[in-house]
């Protein structure tokens, strides 16, 4: 293993006030950093929660380096405010759609019923020295979140990615086939566009580019347009909360402007405000919330979205 997991603090929800989760009774959470190999400081800082007899739920991460390890940045304040508009927006026990781990989050703090409630430990960010012990990565990692997915678990999720770089009627229709009858919330987030073409490659062409903010943000937005002319690259978005950098995710092939999930995410040929279904409820940081109307019923007709 090239690295270890090194536990710093430990104790209630609330006394790690950096994650605001006060109003979480019996919640314990352990502070972690991700130690490399010959580094001497953390490369990642991360936040693990549990309730009593569960497995831990990575509620959020920091890279402290140029390269994510591991997993992209998820700010725990995000998290906490995403349960909480879910709480407000969606009925208790509201089935949620998105990736497994914006689904085990939600299922900690908002009480949803998660369709992929299982940790897949996967896909994983890995520097290129490190890939080389993958299997190995894996199997310590699984062991360290004690997941232990079943076949069925695994399905789902493979389901769920299919459909997202599926065409967006094609996978709005296996969503909802997965998802079944009731109230459904589909959640997704630019990080969900790029870990799915990392796992179907072939059907989504998505890449990304660090900016620093160099020039100040308006011209290291010129400098960005810039680049994504000079590569030809017409369908982007990018994410500006780091003070420091601009992340840049683009498309690079036509046919991936068409999929699910680059429809539902602000990418410059796209407009999730404008979708009739699914319509949107609510966005929360990196998170973009839809309600899923339910699939058809006997007579063909599915309830209309509110």
């Amino acid at each position: 293993m090239p690295y270890r997991y090194q536990v710093v603090a430990e104790g209630e929800a609330a006394s790690f006030r950096e994650l605001d989760l006060e109003d979480t009774p019996g919640l314990s959470v352990r502070k972690l950093e991700l130690m490399a190999d010959g580094v001497e400081r953390a490369v990642a800082v991360g936040y693990a929660a549990t309730m009593p007899g569960g497995a831990p739920v990575l509620l959020g991460w920091e890279n402290r380096t140029a390269e994510p390890t591991l997993a992209f940045d998820t700010r725990a304040t995000d998290v906490t405010a995403l349960a909480r508009a879910v709480a407000r927006h969606a009925p208790a026990g509201a089935t949620v759609l998105s990736w497994w781990d914006t689904s085990r989050q939600l299922g900690l703090l908002a009480g949803m019923t998660p369709v992929n409630d299982t940790n897949l430990t996967q896909p994983l960010l890995l520097p290129a020295p490190w890939r080389r012990v993958r299997s190995v990565i894996e199997s310590a990692e699984k062991q360290f979140w004690q997941a232990a997915p079943g076949t069925e678990a695994a399905a789902r999720f493979e389901r769920y990615v299919d459909a997202l770089v599926s065409e967006e009627s094609d996978g709005l229709a296996a969503l909802r086939a997965l998802a079944g009858s009731g109230e459904t919330y589909l959640i997704v987030q630019i990080v969900d566009a790029y870990r799915a073409g990392m796992l179907r490659p072939d059907r989504l062409g998505i890449g990304y580019r660090d900016f620093p903010r160099s020039a100040g943000l308006h011209g290291t937005i010129a400098t960005v347009k810039a680049w994504l002319r000079e590569q030809g690259h017409e369908s982007y978005t990018i994410d500006a909360r780091d003070p420091a950098v601009l992340r840049v995710f683009f498309l690079t092939t036509p046919e991936s402007k068409k999929t699910l999930i680059a429809r539902l995410l602000p990418f410059s040929t796209s407009n999730p405000f404008t979708l009739d279904a699914p319509r949107i409820v609510h966005q929360q940081g990196p998170y973009w919330v839809f309600r899923l109307s339910a699939q058809p019923g006997p007579e063909g007709s599915a309830p209309a979205a509110s």
